[in-house]
Order: C-alpha cells, then structure tokens, then sequence
C-alpha cells in the first residue's frame, strides 16, 4: 500500500482540497479524503504539493513505428484504404516505449493508434507508459477505431490508383458504413472481422476516432457521423472553431492536435482564444500533441499545446481537464483513468504546482499503475 499524504489533491472541474491524502492499494485508489489511516502503508509526504491525475496522452503512436528496426513504420497499414480490422497490440515494441520518458511530466496512460495514412486504419489501445513485459502495459485493448479523413490519405493512396480526391474518400466511407450497417440487420451471416468491429462503432459500443483537420473534412466527418449515427471523435480540428455549434449541441468530443506540428496552426490559422470560448460554452475538448503522425512527439509538445491555451486565456484547471478526464472520455476509458477517483486505476503524479500554468511547476514524482515510476533528481 501506499500513501500519499497532506496534498492539495485535484478533484476534476476546478475543485481542490488541501491537506487530503490518497491511498493507493495495489493497481487501484482505494480511499482519498483528509487524514486517513493506513499504518501499513509506505508514506510519500506531499506537504506543499499538489497531487493530480495522471495525465492521458489521448492519441500517441510510439511504441508502434518500429523506430529500433530503423524507421519500419508499422503504426500505418497503407495497403487498403480501409483496414478496421487491424489491431495496434501487434505493431507495439516495448523497446520504444521505454526510450521515452512520459513521465517526467505526469503523463501515465495513452491511446496507442494507427497512424494517418488509412481511411479506416484499425483499432486503438489504452496501455499504461511503464511495464516490465508488453503484456504488462496494455490497460485495455480495441477501445476505439482509428480514422483519418484528411489530404494524406489522398496523398497515401493516389499512387495505388485506389483514390485521388475527397470525394473518393467520402464515398468510399459511406459505402463501408452501409455495408456495415446491412452486415448488422442480416440475421444469418458470414462470420467479417472488419465488419464487426464497424458494426461496434454502429451500436456506439466503442467511438470512431477520425483525424479532420480543416472544416470541409470535419464537415465531412459529420455527415458520415449524422447519416450513420454513430458517435465520432475529431481528432486534429485545427479548423474547429468555425464549426463547431453543431458539434457542441451533438456532445461529440474533439481531441484538438498541436498547432506547432508542420506549422497546422499557421495553416489553419488557429484561434486559441475561440477555442477557450467554445470550450466554456460546452465544447468537449482535450489536448494532445499529433501523436497519431508518428515518432517521436511526445510530452514536449503536450506542454507547448498546454502553454498555447494559456496563453489564449484558458485557466490552469480547465487545460489540466483537458489533459485528463476529457481525453479519458472521449476514448471511452474515463472509467479506468482521468480522475483520482476510489476504484480507479492508481496513476497520477506530484508537482510543485500546476504544470499547465507555469513550466517551473516540474513533476517531483509519477506513480504508475500504484507504483513509484519517476522521481525528480534533487
């Protein structure tokens, strides 16, 4: 067991609570509140600290690029154009992961995805960033289904002839979708991985996570989304902001990419401030860093998208939701991390403040699945 005492813990949503504690037994939280009693329990001292939820990477593709095999980039099946089938635990070397250091900044769990190349490019992973084995890692498998509904699809596939424009891609989405949708009302069928796993998308078991950077692709996006009626994710949404009414009024969550990656943000002239705006007129936003175009971005990024929305206004507890329990939900894990919350998993890390405030607020420790996985060097 393991106690964490005396902290200003974070509760989600703005509320705080001084001098709590957190014991952790095993892989789970099993209690949070002031002064608890656990005589068994090895005692961390977080006087003067804050105490956060892991943070969780909501789209990330290292471990699946093949980076220690000399660039084989097995995060994009470029093959087909859609591929739903496909599973990302095979592309995963714990090799790579263990070259990053996630947690030197509080990040504990991601989705580990497909990358950008394939209209429907496979299924999502959330695994933990620390483990002695693979199977170690892996928190929860085919969680999401990865999509990408942008020009490097186009760019990927017009070489094979399978298709140049967007209105190929859209077509050949909603023909996938209808033919999902037939395969779902036969009452006897021939046994088609891939369209079971877009038949779970169908029946809103798991979401369907679609890159979608400017507003004709996310308009795309929600037509598809509409005339299916399945729940999408938009992922990238640099061009967001001048769509995003319909979006709110639907509840459909929007994982926003970094606008520094490839100069999006200049492309796509991003307005932060607007973002913050939509954002407390109930935009379900989450931050993370483009993962999903390969290697190695990582929490440099994170912190740099973090340091852009405070700077465009938003406060240090509304960028940390967004760091946490909002990518958590809109994956569909927020049941498993996101929040320090009793039966959750035991992530989450200790700073001198809040690290989406200011950089000096470094992270001190980062427990990871209830174990110590980071100490800050004195």
């Amino acid at each position: 067991m393991l106690l964490i005492q005396n902290g200003t813990v974070y509760l989600g949503k703005g509320e705080h609570k001084e001098n709590w504690d957190v014991l952790l037994n095993g892989d789970r939280i099993e209690a949070i509140g002031p002064k608890l009693d656990a005589p068994k329990a090895k005692v961390i001292d977080a006087s003067g600290k804050h105490v956060y939820p892991g943070l969780v990477l909501g789209l990330c593709s290292v471990g699946a690029v093949a980076f220690s095999e000399m660039g084989s980039w097995d995060n994009n099946e470029a093959a087909k154009p859609v591929a739903p089938e496909m599973d990302i635990r095979y592309a995963f070397d714990l090799r790579e992961l263990k070259l990053q250091r996630f947690g030197r900044v509080g990040i504990t769990s991601y989705g580990l995805c497909p990358g950008t190349k394939a209209l429907v490019a496979g299924q999502i992973s959330l695994i933990h960033v620390d483990g002695k084995r693979s199977s170690d890692v892996f928190i929860k498998e085919k969680i999401a289904l990865k999509g990408n509904f942008t020009s490097t699809v186009k760019q990927t596939f017009k070489a094979k002839g399978t298709l140049e424009t967007r209105m190929a891609m859209y077509q050949i989405l909603d023909d996938t979708f209808r033919g999902a949708k037939e395969y779902l009302e036969k009452e006897t069928k021939d046994y088609d991985e891939g369209k079971e796993v877009l038949c779970r998308v169908l029946r809103k078991e798991i979401p369907f996570i679609v890159a979608a950077d400017t507003q004709s692709e996310i308009e795309a996006v929600k037509r598809i989304a509409k005339k299916y009626g399945f729940v999408p994710v938009i992922s990238g949404a640099y061009e967001i902001g001048d769509c995003a009414d319909e979006i709110i009024k639907a509840g459909w969550p929007v994982m926003l990419g970094d606008a520094s990656f490839m100069l999006a943000g200049l492309k796509a002239k991003i307005d932060h401030s607007k973002l913050v705006k939509l954002y407390r007129k109930g935009l379900k936003l989450s931050i993370f860093c483009s993962g999903d175009q390969g290697y190695p971005p990582a929490y440099e990024q994170l912190l740099w998208v973090a340091a852009e929305m405070s700077a465009a206004g938003a406060s240090g507890d509304e960028i940390m939701d967004m760091m946490t329990i909002n990518p958590a939900k809109a994956l569909g894990v927020d049941d498993l991390v996101g929040s320090l919350q009793v039966g959750k998993l035991a992530d989450l890390f200790i700073a001198c403040g809040n690290p989406a405030e200011r950089f000096d607020n470094f992270v001190e420790t980062t427990i990871v699945n209830g174990k110590v996985f980071y100490t800050r060097e004195k």
